[in-house]
């Protein structure tokens, strides 16, 4: 048995019409946007191998019947997948199934950092270098006044060219890069602003990712771990290290191997 797709403007079809929109139920669909729910099916199906990488897929207009949508409402539905990174879309030709995205082994080592194991195919897209901005949980974890700026040095952490993680490091004082620049979170602030710190506190919690995350993330919907990290020096609070990390494509393994 399949569930139905309805929108507002689909509502007055009549209830015969309506059983016709359907997709698959063994998908979880929360979502009541039409287009996200067909995009859902679709997914499942690419990621289940019904259609494989490389494979055109058919035509948006079988496609809109396969699930039980109207033609444009998948091709709102590619789209989201196009930006995810699951299809790749081109004019006057099929929509492509693109390879999916390799799964990325991350150690955590007893300083409390994540280091990916596949070094080779790393990355990071800058998004926010020294800004400044106000973060009420680093403040407390940082024993600063909830009010005040922070200096933050932001990025998307890339593997094989998509994003696997975003990390943000949030510090009382400016951090300057070694020979200037503005340069990603990653490296070498984490290295710069961490190297003295004598112990450090992490804590760990899965779930969903907000709309900004999913958007950062290429992702919909998304499951993510969230790496709260506190570095100390002389047990004064120096680095609050925020990672969030996608968990469909990460798995993390400590330095005990548990």
């Amino acid at each position: 048995m399949a569930l139905p797709i309805t929108s507002s403007k689909e509502e007055a079809v009549d209830h015969m019409a309506r059983e016709q929109w359907l997709v698959r139920q063994d998908v979880g669909m929360t979502s009541h946007h039409p287009h996200e729910r067909a995009a859902a099916a679709l997914r499942a199906d690419i990621t289940t191998g019904t259609f494989a990488p490389g494979e055109a897929l058919p035509g948006q207009r079988e496609l809109a019947d396969r699930y039980g949508v109207a033609q444009n409402t998948l091709g709102q539905a590619l789209r989201l997948l196009e930006a995810e990174g699951l299809v790749e879309m081109a004019p006057r030709r099929r929509t492509r199934v693109l390879q999916p995205f390799p799964h990325l082994e991350v150690r955590l080592t007893n300083d409390g950092h994540l280091h990916p194991a596949d070094v080779d195919s790393l990355g990071h897209a800058d998004l926010h270098a020294g800004a400044r901005t106000v973060d009420e949980r680093a403040a407390e974890a940082l024993h600063v006044p909830p009010g005040k700026q922070l200096f933050a040095h932001q990025a998307t952490l890339l593997h094989a060219g998509t994003p696997w993680a975003l990390q943000t490091l949030l510090t009382v004082a400016a951090i300057d890069a070694p020979g200037g620049g503005d340069t990603a979170a990653v490296e070498p602030f984490v290295a710069v602003a961490t190297a003295q710190e004598t112990e450090h506190s992490s804590r760990w919690s899965g779930r969903p990712a907000t709309a900004e995350e999913n958007r950062l993330l290429r992702g919909h919907g998304l499951t993510v771990l969230e790496v709260r990290r506190v570095g100390f020096i002389n047990e004064r609070p120096n680095s609050y290290l925020l990672t969030v990390v996608r968990a469909d494509r990460t798995t993390i393994v400590s330095e005990s191997g548990s």
